[in-house]
Order: C-alpha cells, then sequence, then structure tokens
C-alpha cells in the first residue's frame, strides 16, 4: 500500500494518481478534484500505475491545508480508506459522494 502526501502541484505521484500533468496547481487542481482554496482531500484509489496495491491521496490546496488533511486522518474516529473525503479543518471533512 502507498500513501502520497502533497497536492499534484508538488509531488509527481499525487499528479499521477489524479491523472493530471505534474505541477497541475490552483485552479487546474480545482478542475481535478473540485476543492479550492482552504481544503483538503483524502481519496484512496483501489489500483493505480504506482503501486499494484491500493493508493491514499492526502493533499490540500496549501500546505496547511494538507497538514489540516494528515490531521484529520490520524484523529479521525473512522475512516473508509476506499472513499474520498473532503475537508477544511483538521477536525472536519465529509465524505465525497459521486
Amino acid at each position: 500500500n502507498l500513501v502520497v502526501v502533497g497536492g499534484s502541484c508538488i509531488n509527481t505521484a499525487a499528479a499521477t494518481l489524479l491523472g493530471v500533468s505534474p505541477r497541475t496547481c490552483g485552479s487546474a487542481w480545482t478542475g481535478a478534484t473540485g476543492l479550492g482554496s482552504g481544503q483538503f482531500l483524502v481519496k484512496g484509489f483501489a489500483s493505480s500505475s504506482l503501486t499494484s496495491e491500493a493508493a491514499l491521496l492526502v493533499a490540500g490546496w496549501e500546505a496547511a491545508d494538507t497538514t489540516n488533511a494528515a490531521t484529520w486522518l490520524r484523529t479521525a474516529s473512522e475512516v473508509d480508506t476506499a472513499k474520498a473525503y473532503k475537508g477544511t479543518s483538521a477536525t472536519s471533512a465529509s465524505l465525497i459522494v459521486s
């Protein structure tokens, strides 16, 4: 299993998981994730070209948002790593329903 921390703007593994070009930032990241400034994403991938096992992306719009994502993931009482969550603080995230 693989945990990828940081967004596609600074992390090529994150870009690969999201299916975007490396250094995808700002409005392009919003287009790829549906999330904007002050938000983060914690999303599981059952398969990817990065690993033959599961991968988990922990990323935010900015570094502080990624920190909130990591804190939320570490302290949340129940997380299904096969799903996707969006959040705005270290204590608040909701399931993304597609």
